[in-house]
């Protein structure tokens, strides 16, 4: 009885088109040296998940992994030869890969293979041979069904740090082009704007579904759209803004904010002068009253644009009242509990960065 070919394991997701293409590219590899394809998805074990999130589709054979985001076709060819005369020499134990000589990841995707005319993915017949384990691993995997073609609900996953604030980015950049009328946007011109590299922003976006079409980019309206499920910014935001001020001024008239569905609900001083006056819709009120306006409005951010020695005082007055998310505009450093996030912003802060690069 002839022995099962090799086997490539192929880690991915349900809903990654990246990895709907690596699972393509295997199929016509498979035509010039027969190997049977595994896929395990991430989402069925947590370990999994934190391994291979940021890299998926990752493509491993005899225990090694040989490529992530995209098919390395010599390495995969490469290692499911050597399994093979691995067999032959040993009887049939796949054994180990000897270690090799790893290409640079940043190579991969240039050598990707040329695509032959391919079948869509719930039409591939499924291996029906016994999955060989993967050697010297304990991690525990599962086949994954066929990836279903309907459009793939945004999932339930906690964005590591990098990620969050990339997409955020993005959602910047996109919301800004759609009010400049724009309809589609390539991840070229995404990369361009926020100077996250096209390969990273393509990585970023295929974990959540298929976005965009190969030369003609990403439909601005969709990918807002979406970016904003996935942050869980799609509901109404209410912000109370502290200081009036040139710079409350500024951001009170700033669509900086309502941009994205957060709403300044009132904004608040301690200068009789200003008490009363309008602002835009708003009256500016008293600070006084800070606790009662967090309170019936539900507010969720508070804003400090006040004098620096009026901030920590202001800072104090919000978290009492159960805000738990300040943004700091005043230039001080603020002392608040641990549950309490701060985001201090500073023009200084980006000005000393882009000067590093200018003057490096």
């Amino acid at each position: 009885m002839p022995a099962p070919p090799p086997e490539v394991v192929v880690f991915l997701r349900a809903g990654c088109h990246l990895c709907e293409d690596a699972l393509a590219d295997l199929e016509a590899l498979s035509g010039q040296e027969p190997f049977a394809v595994r896929t395990v998805d991430i989402e069925r074990d947590d370990r999994l998940h934190a391994r291979y999130l940021e890299r998926i589709p990752v493509v491993a054979v005899a225990g090694e992994e040989l490529c992530d985001f995209a098919v390395d076709a010599e390495k995969v060819l490469a290692a499911v030869r050597d399994v093979r005369a691995r067999r032959e020499a040993v009887g049939g134990a796949e054994g180990r890969r000897p270690p090799s000589t790893a290409t640079p990841l940043s190579a991969v995707a240039a050598r990707r293979i040329a695509a032959q005319p391919l079948r869509r993915i719930e039409d591939r017949p499924t291996v029906v041979e016994p999955a060989v384990p993967v050697a010297a691993t304990e991690l525990a995997s599962v086949e994954l069904a066929p990836v279903e073609r309907e459009e793939p609900a945004v999932p339930e996953v906690r964005l590591g740090v990098g990620q969050a604030e990339r997409l955020s980015r993005y959602l910047q950049t996109l919301t800004q082009a759609r009010k400049m009328g724009r309809a589609t946007m390539s991840s070229q011109e995404l990369s361009a704007h926020t100077h996250v590299n096209s390969t990273q922003i393509r990585r970023d976006l295929s974990g959540f579904g298929r976005f965009g079409k190969r030369g003609v980019g990403y439909d601005v309206e969709e990918l807002v759209t979406k970016i904003r499920s996935i942050l869980h910014t799609s509901t109404h935001v209410s912000i109370v803004l502290l200081g009036a001020g040139y710079l409350g001024r500024a951001i009170a008239g700033s669509d900086v904010f309502a941009d994205h569905g957060f709403e300044i609900v009132a904004v608040l001083d301690n200068d009789p002068g200003k008490i009363g006056a309008p602002l835009g819709d708003l009256v500016i009120g008293d600070v006084r009253h800070l606790g009662d306006v967090v309170r019936e409005n539900e507010v969720v951010v508070g804003v400090i644009a006040s004098p620096a020695k009026a901030a920590q005082g202001l800072a104090d007055e919000l978290v009492d009242a159960g805000v738990q998310i300040i943004f700091n505009y005043s230039g001080t450093l603020l002392r608040t509990p641990p549950e309490v996030t701060v985001h201090t912003s500073s023009p200084a802060v980006d000005l000393l960065h882009a000067l590093y690069y200018y003057l490096a």
